[in-house]
């Protein structure tokens, strides 16, 4: 599983980097009128900026369960069905698979808001099982004695 998700992120990776290689005036002025073209592209890359944590936060928590030998608690396993769902999304926009990129910017501001609200939540319900799951070590355990 780890070693699909680190695939799966440097796949994103690459692919983020091509969109953002290539001019953005194929974006056309959303639906809703007010929004802007650059104003959308913003919005996505909030996304795609709140989605690269949440894939960290969530290879490091598997590499976690692991290392300690444990099963996933509900957090998590919430957390990264929340995460699944902004990265697929995220990686439709990027990778423009059938037309869907055309859809998704028809849709407005509305769409990339709710996204980044998902993504983020992902985010927190990640790092929160992480955080839960370390071990408790203080640094005068880690330290020589002397």
């Amino acid at each position: 599983m780890l070693v699909f998700i680190s695939a799966l992120l440097i796949v994103t990776i690459e692919l983020t980097e091509d969109f953002l290689e290539r001019g953005w005036p194929r974006l056309h002025r959303p639906v809703d009128g007010w929004a802007s073209s650059e104003g959308l592209r913003l919005l996505w890359m909030v996304v795609g900026g709140l989605v690269f944590p949440g894939i960290v936060l969530l290879l490091l928590n598997l590499a976690l369960l692991v290392w300690r030998d444990t099963s996933a608690s509900p957090v998590l396993i919430l957390g990264a069905i929340l995460i699944a769902i902004g990265w697929s999304v995220y990686l439709i926009l990027v990778s423009q698979i059938g037309g869907l990129e055309e859809y998704f910017q028809n849709l407005g501001t509305t769409f990339p808001l709710a996204v980044s609200a998902i993504v983020l939540l992902a985010d927190l319900l990640l790092l929160i099982a992480f955080l839960s799951a370390m071990p408790d070590v203080s640094l005068r355990q880690l330290l020589p004695p002397g």
